[in-house]
C-alpha cells in the first residue's frame, strides 16, 4: 500500500513577507529577519522555529493569505518522527501503558472515577457532551450544577483526544487513523450533534479533520463555551450575584481559529458574571501557550517548565485578581507551574465563574490535581532515570476503526504513583518552609535552562 503524502502548507500562497515569524510571540523577529527566516524554512527546512515553536497557531492567525506556515513546521517535525515519537510523548499517547489518564486514575478520589467510568458510554444518542482529552483530567468541572441541561456525556482517552495533540507532534499517519475511529464510532451511535467540552477539541472536529484529513462528520459542533453563552442570553441561567473581580484570560491556541470568535464569547461570559477584564502582553492571537505545545518542538519536561513560567509571568503582571482559563488542558498544565513556583494566583473555568455567579460554589480540586500530575511528570522522570529501555523512542500502535481495551497501568507505576501522591499532598511537601524551597527550586533550574539553552534568563522575553 502506498504511503499517503500529506501536505497541508499552502507555498503557492505564501508570497515569504515574514509577517507569520514577526508576529509569533516565540520569535518576534523584526521584519527583514522574519522574512529570511520563513525563507530557509522552504527552501533549506532550517529555522529557528523549529526549535521554539510551541504550536500555538500565532502564525496561520496572521498570516494575511492563509499560507498555513504552522503546518509547514509540522511537515518538517513529520520527518523527523517517522522512526519514532520521543519517550516523553508516551505520557499523551493512551495506546500506552503509562500515560497521563491511567496513571491519574490510580489517584483519583472515589467520585470522579465513577465519573470517568459513566461517561465511558458509546450506545446510541443523538445528542452528547464530549468530555475531551483533559476535562477527563479535571473531570469535577463537569459537576456544576449550571451545566445540568447538557446532554448525555460521552467520552473516553480512547478517542485519543480527537486526534489534537497527535497532529501537534506531526504524526498525520495516526491523526488519520484517529479520524477514521471517529467517523465510526459518531456514525454508529448515531450522532447529529457534539458539545465539545474542550473548545480546542471542537475546533479539531470542526476544522481540521475535515479540511485536512476529509474526515466526514454528519453532525454540528458547539462548544461549550458557546453553550453556556447561549444559555446566560436566553435567561436559562440566571446570575444572582456581580463577582466584581479584576481578572485576565488566557487565550489557548486553537481559539485563534475562526477569528478568534471563541476568545469574544468567554470575554462575554466574563463581563455577565460581574468581572472586568484586563489583558495580558500577549493575547487574543498572539497569545502566548500554557507551556504544554512547547515539548512539542523536541519533548523536554523543562521545555514546558520554562513555558509555563513566562506565561504565568505574563498573568502575574496584569495585577488581576485572578486568571480565566477556558480550556482544561492550558488549566492543568498551568496550575502545576503556579504550585511549583508558588504562585497565589487563582485560576478560574468559566463554567467556575457562572456558578459562583449563579450562587453555586463549584468543586475547586485545581491544586491537589496539579500536584497529581507532579507525581505523574516524578513518575515518568523515574522511569526515564531507571530503565534504559523506556528511554528509547517508541512507534506507536496502529489505532483500529473499532474502540479497543486500553493498557493497564503497570503495577509499580501504580505503587509509585500513589507513593508520589501521597508524598507530594502530605504534611512534608505542603509546609510553608518546603513550598518556598520548591519554588526557589524550580526558578532557578527554569532559569538556568534558559541560559543553556537560549543565552538568556527568559528567551524572547
Amino acid at each position: 500500500m502506498a504511503v499517503r503524502e500529506f501536505r497541508f502548507f499552502r507555498e503557492d500562497l505564501c508570497d515569504r513577507c515574514g509577517d507569520c515569524f514577526a508576529a509569533c510571540p516565540y520569535l518576534e523577529l523584526p521584519q527583514g529577519e522574519a522574512k529570511r527566516e520563513i525563507g530557509g524554512l522552504i527552501e533549506r527546512g532550517s529555522s529557528l522555529a523549529l526549535e521554539v515553536c510551541n504550536t500555538c497557531h500565532t502564525c496561520d492567525a496572521v498570516c494575511p493569505n492563509g499560507a498555513d506556515p504552522y503546518e509547514l513546521v509540522l511537515e518538517h517535525w513529520s520527518e523527523r518522527r517517522k522512526q519514532g515519537l520521543p519517550t516523553t510523548a508516551r505520557l499523551v499517547t493512551p495506546s500506552e501503558p503509562c500515560n497521563i489518564w491511567s496513571c491519574l486514575k490510580a489517584v483519583m478520589p472515589a467520585d470522579e472515577l465513577a465519573l470517568l467510568r459513566s461517561w465511558d458510554d458509546f450506545s446510541p444518542c443523538e445528542e452528547i457532551c464530549l468530555t475531551g482529552f483533559y476535562t477527563s483530567v479535571v473531570p469535577y468541572l463537569l459537576q456544576a450544577s449550571v451545566l445540568e441541561g447538557l446532554p448525555k456525556i460521552v467520552g473516553s482517552e480512547a478517542l485519543f483526544g480527537c486526534a489534537g495533540d497527535i497532529y501537534k507532534t506531526g504524526r498525520f499517519d495516526m491523526v488519520e487513523q484517529i479520524s477514521r475511529r471517529l467517523e465510526r464510532v459518531f456514525s454508529e451511535m448515531g450522532v447529529k450533534k457534539v458539545v465539545c467540552s474542550m473548545s480546542a477539541e471542537g475546533m479539531v472536529l470542526e476544522e481540521i479533520l475535515p479540511r485536512r484529513f476529509g474526515a466526514d462528520f454528519a453532525f454540528e459542533v458547539e462548544p461549550l463555551d458557546v453553550w453556556l453563552l447561549r444559555k446566560l442570553q436566553e435567561g436559562e441561567i440566571v446570575p444572582v450575584r456581580e463577582l466584581g473581580m479584576k481578572v485576565t484570560v488566557h487565550d489557548n491556541c486553537l481559539s485563534k481559529m475562526q477569528g478568534g470568535r471563541l476568545q469574544e464569547v468567554n470575554r462575554e461570559i466574563v463581563r455577565r458574571t460581574g468581572c472586568d477584564i484586563v489583558e495580558m502582553r500577549h493575547t487574543r492571537e498572539r497569545s502566548m501557550c500554557c507551556g504544554f505545545g512547547a515539548a512539542a518542538a523536541r519533548f523536554r519536561v523543562m521545555d514546558i517548565m520554562s513555558s509555563g513560567w513566562r506565561r504565568l509571568k505574563e498573568i502575574e503582571a496584569t495585577g488581576a485578581d485572578a486568571a480565566v482559563i477556558y480550556c482544561p488542558a492550558c488549566l492543568f498544565i498551568l496550575s502545576v507551574i503556579k504550585e511549583m513556583a508558588g504562585s497565589r494566583m487563582p485560576f478560574y473555568h468559566p463554567v467556575e465563574l457562572v456558578e459562583m455567579a449563579a450562587g453555586g460554589e463549584p468543586p475547586r480540586r485545581h491544586e491537589d490535581r496539579a500536584w497529581d500530575m507532579a507525581a505523574v511528570i516524578s513518575n515518568h522522570l523515574v522511569k526515564y532515570a531507571l530503565f534504559p529501555s523506556y528511554r528509547k523512542s517508541f512507534q506507536p500502535a496502529f489505532i483500529s476503526p473499532e474502540i479497543q481495551p486500553l493498557p493497564q497501568l503497570p503495577r509499580g507505576d501504580r505503587l509509585r504513583m500513589k507513593a508520589l501522591a501521597a508524598l507530594y499532598h502530605s504534611p512534608v511537601v505542603q509546609n510553608r518552609i518546603m513550598r518556598s524551597v520548591i519554588s526557589l527550586g524550580f526558578k532557578a533550574a527554569v532559569a538556568a535552562y534558559d541560559v543553556r539553552h537560549w543565552g538568556q534568563a527568559s528567551p524572547r522575553a
